[in-house]
């Protein structure tokens, strides 16, 4: 995981991140504090991109991508920030890759459903053991399993219509024999026989999953930020990509931030692991939020019991949701006027105060998982870039693996 950060005003944009990478494994995790996530987009331009979470497409290193990215652009030819997203997103899509690096985030998401899956029907197989009279079918019971998660994703469609035009037809041809191959190492020691007719079931409620706002563990965060050349002030521009089928990018969680006079004048952005740079920003973070969300119900159902016969069941219903609602309400007044205050002193900081509180933003939620019993999963060199429309991308920390000052030609080739 990682901590990122983007403050914007009108002058500029600070961009900053850790350095810590996390590898998991089937038994393990280690983590290592070398990893790039800021990077100059352009050299024609004042465009930044950080990137979270994975930073691996298609098992190619997203920095080795990004940089030959920036290789092809050759003039200022982005005439505002939100056209930067399109042009990568193709170039991404084109990248030449293998068969196998195309249907590998296919394969994540269905071991994730598979592992699930596998952990109820051994669930269910125990607990009939104990049962007199005759035995259920496992098969059957599986397939209403499979139907059930179907529905779920049913219910949560991605916006755009991701997929809408492709048959399941289409899909499993494209993917029943992955789906053949994980389903028989999942299934293997279990009564459930894996045949055409449940691969054909398991590739229907992939297809629906997939185009679903279901977020699996390997997207990729994208964050855009700096000017267009036909823009005067600052804009960001954010994306999660959650892999490709059928040479389709599947994204959701977008946000813009436009600065302008009289719009948004200051935004201050985090992004991956946010609870600290929320408390800061709005005094409170979103799991604490949401644990006082349920406090605040627990007790207003406990009054509502103690009342006994006061209250019908819908009226009691009607409390409980009138106490939710009034509390969100009262903590979205505090949040805004908390976050406002913070824009109004933000809205006026010059360039190298921007830096500064972006760099202290990251080292906040590092200190916080370095003094806790929590993984380390924030840490290392924290880098931060500065962008403004004259100066362009300026670096002002930034970690190197060797010592500047022993490869003068680097400081030359990249001055």
């Amino acid at each position: 995981m990682t901590a990122e950060i983007a403050i914007l005003n009108r002058t500029a944009v600070a961009l900053s991140a850790d350095s810590v990478v996390t590898l998991v494994g089937a038994q393990s995790a280690k983590t290592y504090d070398s990893a790039e996530k800021i990077f100059q987009l352009s050299r024609f331009q004042p465009i930044g991109l950080m990137i979270y979470n994975n930073a691996l497409f298609m098992n190619a290193p997203l920095e080795v991508l990004v940089r030959r990215f920036r290789e092809t652009l050759t003039s200022n030819q982005f005439k505002e920030l939100v056209q930067v997203w399109p042009a990568f997103e193709t170039f991404l899509v084109q990248f030449k890759h293998e068969e196998v690096d195309r249907i590998d985030h296919f394969i994540g998401m269905l071991g994730a459903e598979l592992k699930e899956l596998h952990s109820a029907l051994i669930t269910f197989m125990l607990m009939s053991i104990t049962r007199r009279g005759r035995k259920p079918d496992m098969r059957k019971w599986f397939l209403e399993k499979i139907a059930e998660r179907s529905s779920v994703a049913l219910e949560r469609p991605l916006k755009g219509d991701f997929l809408a035009d492709i048959t399941l037809e289409q899909f499993a041809g494209a993917f029943a024999e992955a789906t053949k191959k994980s389903a028989g190492q999942w299934l293997n020691s279990t009564p459930v026989v894996v045949d055409e007719d449940l691969i054909q079931a398991l590739c229907g409620m992939m297809l629906n999953i997939i185009r679903s706002d279901q977020r699996s563990g390997a997207y990729t965060g994208f964050v855009f930020a700096g000017f267009g050349w036909d823009e005067i002030f600052p804009t960001l521009l954010s994306i999660e990509l959650d892999g490709v089928y059928f040479d389709r990018t599947r994204t959701m969680n977008r946000q813009f931030i436009d600065i302008d006079r009289r719009g948004d004048t200051a935004a201050v952005i985090p992004f991956a692991q946010k609870d600290m740079p929320e408390r800061f920003i709005f005094g409170i973070d979103h799991l604490f939020e949401e644990t006082l969300e349920k406090s605040v119900e627990e007790i207003v159902s406990q009054v509502v019991l103690q009342a006994g016969k006061t209250f019908t069941k819908k009226a009691a219903g009607d409390v409980r949701a009138a106490a939710v609602k009034q509390y969100r309400a009262g903590v979205e007044r505090l949040k805004q006027r908390s976050e406002t205050a913070l824009k109004t002193v933000v809205n006026h900081m010059a360039k190298k105060e921007l830096g500064e509180l972006a760099y202290s933003l990251v080292e906040l939620t590092s200190h916080k998982r370095r003094y806790s019993t929590d993984m380390e999963t924030v840490g290392g060199p924290i880098d931060v870039a500065i962008l403004t429309r004259n100066e362009g991308f300026i670096w002002v920390r930034r970690k190197h693996y060797f010592d500047a000052a022993m490869n003068p030609q680097y400081t030359h080739q990249h001055s």
